[in-house]
């Protein structure tokens, strides 16, 4: 009995044994294989996939990379130095119906590859993957639309324009780390638009096939597209401003975008920056904390070509102009730059159902011609609601007019209340505004009269201004009554650099010219002003509104000129 158990305990350790020594066998020669499978590959896989890209692309891209490496154990791919480098010669030898409208030029410091299914790969011809990553890329676009006459694409759907490499791929995760990027008329690098670079995002859960555009829930194949990206910069081709921003966070899933610290940077000086111009034009400055956007429609962005945004928060910022009217006139008509003439200049049809602006400071500097003194116009502590901001057609026909109402400080103390409705649809950018300014001691705004109209307010109370305005790119019609006491007001000459008081022209303004009351006895009626105004098509949008209500207040105080 004893001996029985004791031979088949040693049969039990020999059948271990053998298992545990045929496994390792198995497993070793598994791992040799795997070991030798990849450095075929490795040897092989480089010409294959370069052939394949230039098959795919008819000769139009070639496909390099400095180093390969393949491991089969892990299912992954390593490139090195990668380059895609489109061929025009190739490109124009293709018929035009068969041309791309842009073609891509990128250069990147490695791709990396992992969760490679080798062997779908080889046999079943499409790509699954856990992750792609493409680190530092540096991507051109150019711009072909010239070279072609036919677009053969326009009733196709994007997954039809794919590549047949590209098609039933599947990806877990499709991060680019760093990228560069940059447009260009075809092949002129003289002709590229600012570059954008260090932005960073992943696309998740990536489908490529024919259900997925149809699928309420993916965006371009995508079950979302996160951007995470820190020190995002853009450099105008002009090389006059930088743009930057601290971080930008985005989901395509969650409909939400958010960028802080937004900057607008101008690369000189405000004399220097006018210089470089050569004529009249405006140098901005611009700083906002946190630019939020809620319930962003990206999937009718991508099946028709139309933004959709519930709402955007733009807070805590501060804009800074500075305006050089000692320099030549541009001759360049500015009514393009009208706010509903311009968003008109947008490339996709947006509606922003509300915006909402807190804590926002303006500051308008302007040096004069006549005095050589700059004066600073400002708004304090502005905030707004604007609704229905919109550029797209189909909306106006709904409702044509964006309707805003802001509230702020003007010259940091009085208080400014102003609504601006805006007909986004009219050709000649239709706008009318009314609003009031509250009581303040006139000689508040000597820091725009000394430099702007050579005059200084001595003595006096503004007890209020309110105004109500029809215009257009061409001119305006307004209404503005101004009610003051007391004023006193000294007409200035240049003496050198310094401003000196016209002591018998102010004595003439002050004693038959300018009325010191509005209205001018109690229990009078005041004075009110309805004027038309014909805006020089060469100022800008807020030089038509200031000038509306400025001409108003002149017939309030009973001069033509100050």
């Amino acid at each position: 009995m004893g001996k029985n158990h004791s031979d088949q305990v040693k049969s039990t350790k020999t059948n271990w044994k053998r298992i545990l020594i045929w496994t390792a066998a198995v497993t070793g020669f598994i791992i040799l294989l795997l070991i030798i499978g990849g450095f075929i590959l490795q040897n092989r896989l480089p010409e294959n996939l370069k052939n394949r890209i230039r098959t795919e692309s008819k000769g139009v891209y070639e496909l390099k990379f400095d180093r390969m490496n393949v491991s089969l154990l892990n299912g992954s791919i390593r490139l090195n130095n990668v380059q895609l480098l489109p061929d025009t010669t190739a490109y124009f030898h293709l018929d035009s119906a068969q041309r791309a409208s842009k073609l891509f030029k990128l250069k990147a410091t490695s791709l990396d590859i992992s969760g490679l299914g080798f062997l779908k790969l080889f046999f079943k011809k499409n790509i699954q993957v856990s992750s792609i990553t493409l680190n530092r890329p540096d991507l051109i676009v150019m711009n072909m639309h010239d070279t072609v006459k036919v677009d053969s694409n326009v009733n196709k759907t994007m997954y039809e324009q794919m590549p047949s490499l590209l098609k039933d791929a599947r990806v877990q995760v499709f991060r680019v780390n760093g990228l560069s990027y940059v447009q260009q008329e075809m092949g002129d690098t003289t002709k590229q638009s600012g570059k954008w670079s260090n932005l960073s995002f992943a696309m998740e859960s990536v489908s490529i096939d024919s259900l997925s555009q149809k699928d309420s829930t993916a965006f371009w194949f995508c079950k979302d597209i996160q951007v995470n990206s820190r020190k995002v910069q853009f450099a105008s081709n002009d090389g006059m401003y930088k743009y930057t921003i601290g971080e930008i966070k985005a989901s395509v899933k969650r409909k939400a975008l958010d960028i802080l610290d937004f900057k607008v940077i101008p690369q000189y000086p405000e004399m220097e920056f006018s210089q470089r111009l050569g004529e009249e034009g405006d140098r901005y400055q611009l700083v906002v904390q946190r630019i939020n956007a809620k319930e962003v429609d990206f999937k009718q962005l991508e099946l028709s070509g139309r933004l959709h945004v519930l709402a955007l928060d733009l807070e805590n910022a501060e804009l800074r102009v500075f305006h050089n009217k000692m320099m030549p006139p541009s001759g360049k008509i500015k009514t393009g730059n009208f706010p509903n003439i311009a968003i008109k200049r947008l490339k996709i049809p947006l509606v922003l159902d509300t915006m909402y602006v807190k804590n926002f400071d303006v500051y308008y500097k302007e040096l004069s011609r006549q005095s050589e003194k700059a004066g600073t116009a400002f708004f304090t502590n502005i905030y707004g609601t604007l609704h229905n901001v919109t550029n797209d057609t189909l909306q106006w026909k709904k409702d044509p007019w964006c309707r805003t109402t802001f509230q702020t400080n003007f010259l940091g103390k009085t208080k400014l209340m102003v609504d601006i409705n805006l007909n986004m649809e009219d050709k000649d950018g239709e706008f009318n505004y009314k609003g009031s300014l509250a009581k303040s001691d006139a000689k508040l705004y000597n820091e725009l009269l000394v430099p702007m109209a050579m005059a200084r307010i001595e003595e006096g109370t503004i007890q209020e201004v309110t105004f109500n305005v029809n215009a257009n790119s061409y001119g305006s019609t307004a209404h503005v009554q101004l009610l003051y006491d007391n004023l006193k007001v000294n007409l200035l000459g240049k003496d050198g650099n310094v401003l000196k008081k016209k002591g018998f022209l102010s004595f003439l303004a002050n004693s038959f010219i300018i009325k010191n009351s509005n209205p001018r006895k109690k229990g009078e009626a005041p004075i009110n002003a309805d004027i038309s105004y014909i805006h020089d098509r060469e100022r800008s949008f807020f030089n038509l509104m200031w000038k509306s209500i400025f001409m108003g207040m002149k017939v309030n105080l009973g001069v033509p000129e100050l």
